[in-house]
């Protein structure tokens, strides 16, 4: 009898244990199962935000796109000139009475104290710059690049210095940008223009002197604008329209500039050619001779066919 009901203990106590072990397994089943549909919901819900984020970013890129599509053409004027009694200094005054007078003509102002910002503050460009925007031009500090010979690493910190010394500037302008047809040399420019963006400075303007290849226009990774004609003629029309494989007519006018010094006789007609394919413009009769120190700048005046420019641009659409 002992050993029955032994047997009967022991066998109860068996099936309990089955009972519990299965409870267990249904507990760990459930577990499971609610777990991964948590994890499905949460895919779903990041899937669904992702998507909804890829949606407001293309309707705000085309939004942008619009935007500037339609912004009227403007002047970017490389201003070298040192602003000595900055509030009498006559340049700056015509400047600002330019633009005052056609405030419907868009200008952005490159300034530039020492080949970048310089060691130590000049309150003559502070107020230089303070005047400038009060009559509503945009104000970029001027970087050299050196066609990519200088380290990212130490324009970011010029880039830096800028903002220190002159916090009141709103753009960066690249001058000697690299132009090399591969990913590398890109790279280095589009590291320089994300990290301008990223500290706060809009407009970028990247000036490397010539044709620039179409893979520096691509989302304007590399500028905001790119110079693409920077001599003492006026630009061919088939060369402005980057009409070939590897050119930049895929890319609207609004990315590009053109600058022309060593220009004695303002052409209207040449300025509505150019305004097809380029949205910034400057044109000055200040020569530029290599190896001559009497023509070395030809940025370091203002130039006389800026009213001429500004009725041009104020007055006419291109053809």
């Amino acid at each position: 009898m002992v050993k029955i009901g032994t047997r009967v203990a022991h066998g109860a106590f068996s099936e309990d244990k089955i009972t519990k072990t299965k409870q267990v397994q249904l507990m760990l089943s459930m577990t499971f199962r609610l777990t991964l549909m948590l994890l499905l919901t949460v895919f779903m819900s990041e899937s669904l935000c992702a998507e909804e984020s890829s949606a407001s970013q293309r309707l705000q890129s085309a939004q942008e796109f619009h935007r500037r599509a339609t912004e009227p053409t403007g002047i970017l004027v490389p201003m070298y000139l040192y602003p000595a009694n900055v509030h009498t200094n006559a340049a700056y005054n015509q400047l600002i009475d330019l633009k005052r007078r056609y405030e419907t003509v868009p200008m952005w102002v490159v300034i530039n104290p020492a080949s970048g910002p310089g060691q130590a503050v000049d309150q003559n460009y502070v107020k230089a710059i303070d005047r400038l925007k009060g009559a509503g031009c945009v104000v970029l500090g001027y970087v050299a690049t050196t066609y990519g010979k200088r380290a990212s690493v130490e324009v970011q910190k010029e880039i830096d210095l800028w903002i220190k010394m002159y916090p009141e500037i709103q753009g960066i302008f690249f001058d000697e940008m690299i132009y090399v047809d591969n990913n590398a040399a890109a790279e280095y420019q589009i590291k320089l223009n994300d990290y301008a963006h990223k500290v706060g400075c809009w407009p970028t303007v990247a000036n490397p002197g010539t044709d620039a290849p179409g893979r520096y226009f691509v989302n304007n990774a590399a500028a905001d604008v790119i110079i693409i004609h920077e001599t003492g003629s006026w630009p061919q029309e088939k060369r402005l329209k980057g009409d070939y494989f590897g050119g930049y007519s895929d890319f609207p006018p609004f990315t590009r500039a053109v600058l022309m010094h060593s220009i004695s006789k303002f052409d209207p007609g040449k300025i509505k050619m150019i305004r097809k394919y380029a949205r910034w413009i400057y044109v000055t009769q200040a020569p530029f001779r290599a190896n001559d120190p009497t023509a070395a700048n030809p940025w370091n005046v203002l130039s006389k066919h800026m009213e001429a420019l500004c009725e041009s641009l104020s007055s006419s659409k291109a053809n």
